[in-house]
């Protein structure tokens, strides 16, 4: 049986019998209430330790913070119960530093509204931490934080959840952690209406997302923002994901910089407005490298089918290589493959400086059909696709669209350099012959090609 002892300005926790001087504990909570009684640290000496669900809230423990570590590797709070294993609500300053959770795959009931938690932080819970630990096997989300601020996941390993990190209504950071064998999502910070969030996804390794509870992209994503504003995603390794590395549904002002993106069954980025009212306004897309996609960077819905508004958007220095056309036969997608294009936008959005090697069917396309309003395609490289730029064919034949494309290299496109194009409902096809790729200076419709290179 474990005990415990207070040394000096330290509560030890070990899981040998009690001896003089040591209290016996048969679950976590009796020794986290002491330390937090005591105004202590808690240091666990290496072992396993069991127990069932363990609250901190602001009603026990003397209300008191608390600070719990141990060598990293060297110990195992092991859930043994149902429910949430470990609760923090209404309490401030909370940090875990060096230690493992292991879920052991238990069932989890529903923590609130339909999120089974494995770890739950809520209650405006302020100032909580959890570092160079590792959240383990829960068929729940690993750690979930609710109508909360400031809760930081950094260098945390998270494996074998169905959600590794959910932020609902909260505000966090997670920060150089790495998550592996996601059933549904990696991280997903989403809110109830469309408002301020400002978190932070820096530095995170997320490898292996799968789409187990279905649907046509809430699921499957490396790291999915529903409704957030402010949200920064920079400088995150995304790999193996059955949709998106990166969604972005509604809100917006995001930053979505530097990440490495490899093996997306979906569209790699994609930043979207998927419902009436569900508007997404803002955002930064640059300096990301993206290899073997389904799409590359999407910035779709102009508020014509039932979905909302995209726009503001710049699309910048990005690398973009093997964009392939794969089938999706989920239940309730269409088209039931992805195409396989680069690049696409759809209103005020600025396309700048990036590359594109390889393309199943186009490297940028400029406007789709009737979506297609106030874009500027300039400074790219784009090679080895069938159409090299689709420039949609209502903006070529209409007046009222203005789009520019200028200062672009195209080689290598087996359709068409710059061209005209039309989405077919499965498909993106050229329309007629005409071909802009090397006009210096030529306005047709409601668009002024120049100074492009089609070689």
């Amino acid at each position: 049986m474990p005990s415990y002892a207070l040394f000096d300005d330290t509560v030890v926790a070990r899981t040998a019998a009690a001896s003089t001087g040591w209290t016996a504990f048969t679950n976590l909570q009796t020794v986290f209430d002491y330390a937090r009684s005591q105004n202590r640290p808690l240091f666990f000496q290496p072992g396993v330790y069991d127990s069932p669900t363990t609250t901190v809230l602001s009603s026990n423990g003397g209300g008191k913070p608390l600070f719990a570590r141990a060598m990293p590797g060297s110990v195992v709070l092991r859930f043994n119960g149902t429910n949430t294993f470990l609760r923090i609500e209404g309490q401030n300053q909370v940090h875990f530093d060096g230690i493992t959770f292991d879920g052991q795959n238990r069932a989890l009931s529903d923590y609130v509204g339909g999120r089974p938690a494995f770890i739950a932080i809520a209650g405006n819970a302020q100032d909580i931490s959890f570092e160079n630990c590792q959240i383990l096997n829960s068929p729940g989300i690993g750690a979930y934080v609710a109508s909360s601020s400031g809760a930081i996941f950094r260098a945390c390993y998270f494996g074998n959840h169905s959600v590794g990190i959910w932020s609902e209504n909260a505000q966090i950071k997670a920060l150089n952690n790495t998550l592996a064998g996601m059933q549904n999502n990696g991280i997903a910070i989403w809110r109830d209406t469309i408002t301020g969030d400002s978190s932070t996804i820096t530095g995170n390794f997320i490898n292996g997302v799968d789409t187990v509870a279905g649907g046509t992209g809430q699921n499957g994503n490396g790291v999915s923002v529903f409704r957030a504003i402010g949200v920064s995603i920079t400088d995150n390794k995304i790999f193996n994901t059955k949709f998106s590395a990166i969604r972005c549904n509604g809100g917006g002002l995001h930053n979505v910089s530097n990440n490495n993106i490899y093996n997306t069954r979906e569209a790699a980025i994609f930043i979207e407005a998927p419902g009436v009212g569900i508007d997404l306004t803002g955002c930064i897309v640059s300096n990301n490298s993206l290899d073997t996609v389904g799409s590359g960077i999407l910035v779709a819905n102009s508020g014509q089918f039932s979905d909302g508004i995209s726009r503001s958007v710049v699309v910048e220095g990005n690398r973009i290589s093997n964009v392939t056309d794969n089938p999706i036969p989920d239940a309730g997608y269409y088209p039931p493959s992805t195409i396989g294009n680069a690049i696409v936008v759809e209103q005020d959005c600025v396309v700048s400086g990036n590359l594109v090697e390889g393309a199943a069917r186009v490297g940028i396309m400029a406007g789709i059909n009737t979506a297609a309003r106030d874009l500027i395609v300039t400074g790219n490289l784009v090679r080895n696709v069938a159409i090299g730029i689709g420039v949609s064919n209502e903006a070529v034949t209409n007046s009222g669209r203005s789009v520019v494309v200028s200062g672009n290299i195209l080689r290598s496109a087996s359709l068409g350099g710059i061209v005209p194009a039309v989405f077919t409902g499965t498909t993106m096809n050229r329309v007629g012959t005409a071909e802009y790729g090397n006009d210096l200076a030529t306005a047709v419709g409601s668009v002024t090609f120049g100074h492009n290179r089609y070689l």
